[in-house]
């Protein structure tokens, strides 16, 4: 098993998709957790709400423990097998909703996971798979 996700690549992702939604006039939360969904990183923008910051661990939490985008999941939960036990009604922390991506290394291994709230969907999925992106050398 490899080392958890350290303090320095959890704080460069989550700046990151700061950077990036300001740099798009965006007020955002982003959320980062360890593999086992403890937050690890939790920083809110100027103007964001409740809600954004909730969604945003949501979604971390969500993307780290079941190992899939939360926009994978969210298809996943709302699919006809699911229809007797959705899986976010017997877990509630789980949130179908896009936005949140796993922290994976070596393509297999899952680490963490970033959570962004604060915009639309697909908004919050671009920026957390921009911040994954900018941290790919730290997690060599």
């Amino acid at each position: 098993m490899r080392a958890p996700l350290t303090y320095e690549a959890a704080r460069a992702a989550a700046d990151a998709a700061l950077a990036q939604g300001r740099a798009e006039g965006l007020h955002l939360a982003v959320a980062i957790v360890d593999r086992g969904g403890i937050t690890r990183i939790l920083l809110a923008d100027d103007g964001v709400g409740p809600i954004g910051i909730e969604t945003a661990r949501r979604k971390a939490y969500t993307s780290a423990v079941t190992g899939f985008t939360t926009a994978a999941f969210a298809h996943f939960a709302t699919s006809p097998q699911m229809a007797a036990a959705p899986p976010h009604l017997i877990d509630p922390h789980l949130l179908p909703a896009p936005g949140g991506q796993p922290i994976t290394v070596d393509d297999t291994e899952i680490i963490g996971g970033i959570g962004i709230g604060g915009a639309d969907g697909d908004t919050d999925d671009r920026i957390a798979t921009h911040a994954l992106k900018t941290i790919t050398d730290l997690l060599a």
